[in-house]
């Protein structure tokens, strides 16, 4: 099941980070070559991944699709750490499998991509859902737990600053959620069996920094 999140997070999270290919700043480019990087070298599920993800790249970025909002980065990386949880082969029939059913849900859906605007008590139950996912995961040993619980802190920080203040604090939460992926890709890179996973999270933080870069250039401008 792990591996069915983990395709369809890497054709969600590519889909909102393939616009900043037109970005002009060179650390995005940068950041989603080191990804496609250290995926080819990771093999197996994580090229079935990386194939997916720059697939997806390529229509967002020749769509030129929008940055997704603070609130979907945020459950993106929600979803994420939910995929990191579950057990599963992590194989590349699930890649795939999730890749092929989140492309189907965005040609179903088009260009449907308003959020709703009451949408605080939702990142309040997913701050909870966070922390005892956290709990669960701190009873577990080794280095990837450790790393996953610090990161989760983060997520849970983004949700919360959602939860009281809305899309005032759009950035902060954008910034705190892209803190949370390069926890977990830190984690996922540990573990070294979930190359998936791996480039999902990567990709998002890519996202969230597009996004909170966005909404920034917005809030400053006259």
């Amino acid at each position: 099941m792990s591996g069915v999140l983990a395709g369809a997070l890497c054709v969600l999270a590519a889909l909102s980070a393939g616009p900043s290919m037109r970005a002009s700043n060179e650390w995005w480019k940068a950041g989603v070559v080191v990804a496609a990087a250290a995926c080819g070298a990771i093999g197996g599920p994580g090229a079935v991944a990386l194939v997916l993800a720059v697939v997806a790249g390529f229509i967002g970025y020749r769509f030129d699709r929008g940055a997704a909002g603070a609130s979907a980065q945020t459950l993106f990386a929600t979803i994420a750490f939910v995929a990191w949880m579950l057990p599963g082969p992590d194989s590349a029939f699930a890649v795939l499998a999730g890749g092929a059913v989140a492309a189907l849900g965005c040609v179903i859906r088009m260009r449907a991509s308003r959020e709703s605007t009451s949408l605080r008590s939702m990142h309040l139950a997913c701050a909870g859902a966070c922390a005892a996912l956290a709990y669960v995961v701190g009873a577990q040993s080794g280095a990837p737990a450790v790393v996953s619980v610090i990161a989760m802190l983060a997520l849970i920080g983004a949700h919360l600053s959602l939860a009281m203040g809305g899309s005032a604090v759009a950035p902060v939460a954008c910034a705190m959620s892209a803190a949370a992926v390069c926890g977990l890709a830190l984690a996922a890179a540990i573990a070294g069996s979930h190359g998936a996973l791996f480039v999902a999270a990567v990709l998002i933080a890519v996202g969230c920094a597009r996004s909170a870069t966005l909404v920034g250039i917005v809030r400053e401008t006259p």
